[in-house]
C-alpha cells in the first residue's frame, strides 16, 4: 500500500468511525487519532484538527436560503418550467413541500412545447433550496413572474372580506358545535360563475368585450351596485383607482358583472396585474 492509499484509508476511518465512550473530543475516536499519530508523527492536536477537517468535508451541506419574503413577493405568482429534477406535477409538490399536486399548464413558443406548473413566491423559495440540497444535480430552474391579481379565499373563514379584519375575534370562524346552522364563508376559491364588483376602466362593456374577447351574443351586461366596507383611494401619483378598506357603513358605486368562468377570471387579473388582489365583498346591492 503507498503512501497515497494509507492516508485515503485514514481518512475514510476518520470519516466512518465514531467517538468513544472516554473521548474527550467530540470528533473524532481516540484509535483513529493515534493511528494518525503513529505513523506520521503528528501532535495529538494536529491529528484531531486533520481528522475533523475530513470529517467535515463529507458531511452533506444543511445550510438552506434564509429570505425574508414581503407580503408581495410571498404571494407573487410564477410559472416553473418542468424539467430537471423537477420534471412533472408530483416532483414540484415534493420539491416546494405542497399540501396537493399543482396543476399542470401547456405552452408553446418557437423552441417548442412546454409544460409549467403555477406557484408562488414561498413555493419558489422552498423549490430553489431543495433543488440546492440536490448534489447530483446542477440544475438551474426556470421561474417566470403571472404579474396577475392575487386571489387566495378562504372556505374556512371570512378572509379576506373588504371593510374586516379577519384577526380580530368577532370575525372568527366560530366552533361549529356551537352554531345552530354550518357557518357560510361566502364565495370558494373556484366557484364559478361568480360575481365581481367593477370600478374604474373595468366598469365600461367595450373594456370587458377586448379583454374577455367577447362579441355577438355574448356581449356582457352590467348592473348599477355598491358594496359596503369599502372606500376609494388611488397609488401612482393618483394616477390609478384602488378600492381598499373601509368603515363597515360605508359604501362605494360601480357596477356588478358575473364572470361566468376562469379563464375569463384570469384575464381580468392580469388585465389588474400583481398591484391588485381579489377579495370577498360582504354584499353587493342594486
Amino acid at each position: 500500500m503507498d503512501l497515497f492509499d494509507e492516508l485515503e484509508s485514514l481518512a475514510v476511518a476518520a470519516v466512518y468511525e465514531g467517538p468513544g465512550e472516554d473521548d474527550d473530543s467530540p470528533d473524532a475516536n481516540k484509535g483513529t487519532i493515534k493511528m494518525w499519530q503513529d505513523r506520521f508523527g503528528y501532535l495529538y492536536e494536529e491529528a484531531v484538527a486533520i481528522i475533523r477537517i475530513a470529517q467535515n468535508a463529507t458531511k452533506p451541506s444543511t445550510s438552506t436560503q434564509q429570505v425574508i419574503l414581503s407580503p408581495v413577493q410571498a404571494r407573487t405568482v410564477y410559472l416553473v418550467k418542468l424539467d430537471g429534477p423537477i420534471s412533472t406535477p408530483q416532483r414540484v409538490q415534493i420539491a416546494a413541500n405542497l399540501a396537493t399536486i399543482p396543476e399542470s399548464h401547456h405552452g408553446s413558443s418557437g423552441g417548442g412545447d412546454s409544460v409549467f406548473c403555477k406557484v408562488d413566491g414561498r413555493a419558489k423559495i422552498a423549490i430553489e433550496n431543495w433543488l440546492s440540497k440536490q448534489s447530483e444535480h446542477l440544475f438551474r430552474p426556470l421561474f417566470i413572474p403571472v404579474r396577475m391579481a392575487y386571489k387566495e379565499l378562504s372556505s374556512q373563514s371570512l378572509y379576506p372580506t373588504l371593510g374586516k379584519d379577519t384577526t380580530l375575534p368577532q370575525f372568527r370562524p366560530q366552533d361549529p358545535h356551537l352554531l345552530s346552522a354550518s357557518p357560510s364563508f361566502g364565495r370558494t376559491q373556484n366557484e364559478f360563475p361568480v360575481w365581481y364588483f367593477f370600478y374604474g376602466t373595468l366598469a365600461s362593456v367595450p373594456n370587458i368585450c377586448t379583454l374577455l374577447s367577447l362579441s355577438g351574443d355574448g356581449i356582457p351586461i352590467l348592473y348599477d351596485a355598491s358594496v359596503r366596507g369599502g372606500k376609494m383611494d388611488s397609488w401612482g401619483n393618483g394616477k390609478y383607482k384602488a378600492l381598499v378598506n373601509g368603515s363597515e357603513e360605508s359604501y362605494v358605486k360601480g357596477s356588478a358583472y358575473q364572470v361566468m368562468s376562469e379563464e375569463h377570471e384570469d384575464a381580468l387579473r392580469k388585465y389588474e396585474t400583481d398591484a391588485y388582489e381579489v377579495g370577498k365583498l360582504v354584499e353587493i346591492c342594486d
